[in-house]
C-alpha cells in the first residue's frame, strides 16, 4: 500500500518544470539510463574486484590495501554518477521509482552495501597487512574480510535484481 503523503509529493514532484522538461524530452531519460548503466557497471566491477581480493581469488600477492586504494576512487566517481543519474530519472518519473516497493528494497540494499564498504574501508584497510598468514590477528581480519565480502556480493546482488524489478512492477 503506497503511502498518500508519498503519492503527494510525487504528484508534486512530477508537476515541477524540470520534471515536465525531462518527460517531454526525447534524450534526457534514454541518455541518463545509459550513464547510470555505465556507472553501475563501473561500481559492480569494484565492488567484485574488493570482493573477490578479500576473498583471496584476485591480486592476492598485494596487499589488501592496495587493491583497496586502488579501486576506491573509482567507486567514488561512479556513486556520484549513480547518484546524480538516479536523482535525474527520479525527477523524470517520481511515481515510477519513489513509490515502487522494488526502488525502496534497492534504496534499503544500497545503504546495507554502502554500510559493509564503510566497515571494510574502517577495519580492514591497512597497509600493513599483507593477508598472506593465516593465523593470529591476520586470521581473523582474513576470516572477517570473507564475512563481509560475502554480505557486500549478496547485497549488491539484490540491488541488480531489484534495479531491474523496477521496471515490472
Amino acid at each position: 500500500m503506497r503511502n498518500a503523503t508519498l503519492n503527494q509529493f510525487c504528484l508534486w514532484l512530477e508537476d515541477t518544470q524540470i520534471s515536465q522538461i525531462i518527460q517531454i524530452s526525447e534524450w534526457i531519460v534514454p541518455f541518463t539510463q545509459i550513464i547510470h548503466i555505465f556507472a553501475v557497471s563501473a561500481t559492480l566491477s569494484v565492488v567484485l574486484m574488493i570482493s573477490l581480493r578479500l576473498l583471496g581469488l584476485f591480486a592476492s600477492e598485494q596487499p589488501f590495501a592496495s587493491t583497496f586504494n586502488k579501486c576506491w576512487p573509482i567507486f567514488k566517481v561512479a556513486l556520484v554518477v549513480l547518484f546524480i543519474s538516479g536523482c535525474i530519472l527520479i525527477i523524470g518519473e517520481p511515481s515510477r521509482s519513489l513509490a515502487n516497493a522494488s526502488f525502496q528494497i534497492k534504496m534499503v540494499f544500497l545503504l546495507s552495501a554502502l554500510i559493509t564498504l564503510h566497515i571494510i574501508k574502517k577495519s580492514l584497510v591497512n597497509p600493513l597487512t599483507d593477508w598472506r598468514s593465516g593465523y593470529g590477528q591476520e586470521g581473523a581480519l582474513q576470516f572477517k574480510g570473507r564475512v563481509l565480502s560475502v554480505a557486500l556480493l549478496v547485497f549488491v546482488t539484490c540491488i541488480v535484481f531489484a534495479g531491474r524489478w523496477i521496471a515490472y512492477t
